[in-house]
């Protein structure tokens, strides 16, 4: 009898267990795009992409003074390509504008509206105004910013101190965006500027696609004097899996980054790279509608920690800038016939 109960107990004790690890892993798992069911198509050889860094690039020039001491890690010989879904334009409408803000912001239904004029191959802008917020509304990627209006006479402490701690503004920039159906599957707190922007402390965040975190794009939300939100912008695209496409080694990217070849820096000053990883650069451009994998190298410039993006997909496959820039004015040609 005592261990038939002592077996009994047992099966619960490791049952709760397991309750509880399953738990544990389902709120700290990060959220991701899942792949398809199906295996995706190679891109075939030949077959060129948009390279949606190629007009943000620096052109191959002399080499750069990069070091790195660290083993060169493994990565996969292909990484998901993802499409953009814009938003269909037959959706976007006045009220729907008007839905949109009052939804995440409480603007109020005789807010003023006004529409620029139609862009070459654009949709044209919305904006909405009451006398404390401006909302600002992109049709054709579905991104928007509000922000809070600058009384006349007003300025902002360039102060820090008279601002929230990081932690604060972080835990009211979470709290709203919750509040308001911001929080988005995959998100993941990215940083804070601490340096005071516009009457407010800058906590952004950043997405996760498929496990990756992304380079650009995201969610960014502006704290002011006594936690009031000063700004909000959401630049988000949905995305769905395409074609996987060929990468480079990240020994090959590293050299690329050493010997001059087509990188993006935030800061020119060489320096002593502290981490290579993959990442995916979201597209904040109308005209990008691909989601893909470059390499992002994390490194200390004299006074600072910055970084350099270097494209991740082999060169066959990306079409170059002048054979993007010769498509597109060829299209604004057909377009004016």
């Amino acid at each position: 009898m005592e261990n038939k109960k002592l077996v009994i107990w047992i099966v619960a004790v490791v049952l709760a267990i397991l309750c509880i690890v399953g738990v544990v892993f389902f709120f700290s798992k990060e959220e991701a795009i899942p792949e398809p069911e199906g295996p995706c198509p190679v891109l075939a050889p030949g077959e060129k992409i948009v390279d949606t860094l190629s007009g943000g690039l620096a052109f191959p020039g002399p080499k750069r003074d990069f070091k790195y001491d660290g083993p060169l890690p493994e990565m996969p010989d292909k990484m998901m390509v993802y499409k953009v879904v814009c938003p269909d334009p037959n959706n976007i409408t006045e009220a729907y504008v008007r839905e949109l803000a009052e939804k995440y912001f409480d603007m109020p239904n005789d807010a003023i509206l006004k529409r620029s004029s139609p862009r070459p191959g654009g949709s044209p802008l919305y904006w909405l105004k009451t006398q404390a917020h401006l909302f600002e509304f992109e049709p054709q990627t579905g991104f928007f910013n509000i922000v809070k209006i600058k009384e006349k006479g007003t300025s902002y402490s360039k102060n820090r101190q008279d601002y929230p701690s990081g932690e604060e503004c972080k835990k009211i920039a979470v709290e709203f965006i919750k509040s308001r159906g911001l929080f988005e599957e995959g998100i993941y707190f990215r940083s804070i500027f601490s340096k005071p922007s516009s009457g407010g402390i800058t906590v952004r965040f950043g997405r996760i696609i498929n496990g990756y975190k992304t380079w650009e794009g995201g969610i960014s939300v502006s704290v002011g004097i006594n936690g009031e939100i000063m700004r909000v912008s959401k630049k988000w695209c949905e995305v769905v899996p395409w074609k996987m496409a060929p990468i480079k080694t990240a020994k090959q990217a590293f050299k690329e980054l050493r010997d001059g070849g087509r990188a993006f820096f935030v800061d020119r000053a060489m320096g002593s790279v502290k981490e290579i990883t993959l990442r995916y650069h979201h597209p904040i451009r109308p005209e990008d509608y691909y989601v893909q994998p470059v390499y992002y190298f994390n490194y200390t410039s004299p006074d600072r920690d910055t970084y350099s993006i270097v494209p991740a997909i082999k060169q066959e496959y990306l079409k170059s800038y002048e054979e993007t820039r010769k498509e597109t004015e060829e299209k604004a040609t057909s377009r004016n016939k």
